[in-house]
């Protein structure tokens, strides 16, 4: 298996979407981009720490915006992601048909939290009073 580069492009994109006569489009106020490559299959934090430690940018994780390739026709969608603990970020091989996104994130839920159970006192229960007095 080969490990192939891709070119994620970071920066600070403050933006809006504005809606044009055929489709929504998204204009960045500061247009500042860096190709970075990066290997793929890898974790967010770890793709973070690339994009930090090469030097290209000044800016603090969360002020990164991550885009990604939808189809072959180039067409780019920014894509906000959060330093989050419960999102994996992957970087996808799109040299086959280059109609896979570039980056897939799964976002790992929460369990829920269920209290422990609590103990069911029995208001006429002489043996766990005599118990409690021996202990005491």
């Amino acid at each position: 298996m080969t490990v192939t580069e891709v070119v994620v492009v970071g920066g600070n994109y403050v933006g809006a979407w504005e809606e044009g006569p055929n489709c929504w489009r998204w204009k960045s106020f500061t247009k500042k981009t860096v190709p970075i490559p990066l290997h793929r299959n890898g974790l967010y934090d770890d793709m973070i720490r690339s994009i930090i430690e090469s030097g290209e940018l000044e800016y603090e994780p969360k002020s990164i915006v991550i885009r990604y390739v939808m189809n072959g026709q180039g067409k780019i969608h920014p894509t906000f992601i959060n330093n989050d603990q419960h999102v994996s970020l992957y970087m996808l091989d799109v040299d086959v048909d280059g109609s896979r996104p570039l980056l897939r994130i799964t976002v790992v839920l929460r369990s829920p939290t269920i209290p422990p159970p609590q103990p069911i006192i029995d208001k006429h229960d002489t043996f766990k009073d005599e118990v409690w007095m021996v202990i005491q």
